[in-house]
């Protein structure tokens, strides 16, 4: 009924994924959650999360979008995610929508609340899977998020950033630029040191969006 053909055969190119996808669009999603939201408001966190794991476990792409978004969005559900949670939410990681849906509303998230260590960044960016580079990466965007109840993170974003500098895959370079717009807003003086810094050796994209952002506050 919600299903979109257009917004389905876009998703081929704009976003390929092993998933099945329907082709919902985000408006159309925001009024499943919110109708999802009264029709269940009174389950417990853990009930929501095992929600939200099934979902996932569907195979379809706007169900884990949801799954997602119905996590990211809720502090009690975020509080009561433990370590087992998160790997039974990190599947079909195979794309930047859910990549970053997953990094920005929940892994880092809980990174900045002590629940995801440094360690297991450390292990995503060692990955020879991209995708779980980029989710080490797009979790800085957390940190320093306050919407996302980040509160600035120099030292770890620019530890992150560092690692990557060499990473030219595209999705990487990406992921490199946002955090460092993200921090920009938190930190504008470790940027502009962290550019110069690497200068020689990032991407010209990177180096355009981040300086096009420190100077007009926006990305292109």
């Amino acid at each position: 009924m919600l299903s979109d053909p257009q917004r389905k055969s876009m998703s081929v190119s704009y976003f390929p994924t092993s998933m099945e996808v329907i082709g919902v669009s985000n408006p159309d999603l925001k009024k499943v959650i919110r109708e999802i939201k009264m029709k269940y408001r009174g389950w417990s966190a853990e009930e929501w999360i095992q929600f939200a794991i099934d979902l996932v476990d569907t195979g379809f792409f706007e169900c884990q979008a949801l799954a997602y978004e119905l996590v990211g969005r809720d502090r009690k559900i975020l509080a009561a995610l433990t370590r087992d949670d998160l790997d039974a939410l990190a599947k079909n990681l195979d794309n930047w929508a859910s990549v970053d849906g997953f990094s920005v509303g929940i892994y880092g998230v809980l990174w900045g609340k002590g629940v995801v260590k440094d360690h297991d960044i450390d292990r995503l960016l060692k990955s020879e899977d991209h995708w779980q580079r980029r989710v080490a990466v797009v979790s800085t965007v957390a940190l320093n998020l306050k919407s996302r109840g980040g509160t600035g993170d120099r030292r770890r974003t620019l530890d992150v950033c560092g690692r990557v500098v060499d990473d030219h895959h595209d999705m990487i370079q990406k992921a490199l630029s946002w955090a460092l717009r993200e921090l920009s807003k938190r930190d504008r003086e470790a940027v502009i040191s962290f550019l110069r810094k690497h200068e020689k050796r990032l991407a010209k994209r990177v180096l355009r969006e981040v300086n096009h952002k420190l100077e007009f506050g926006t990305k292109n």
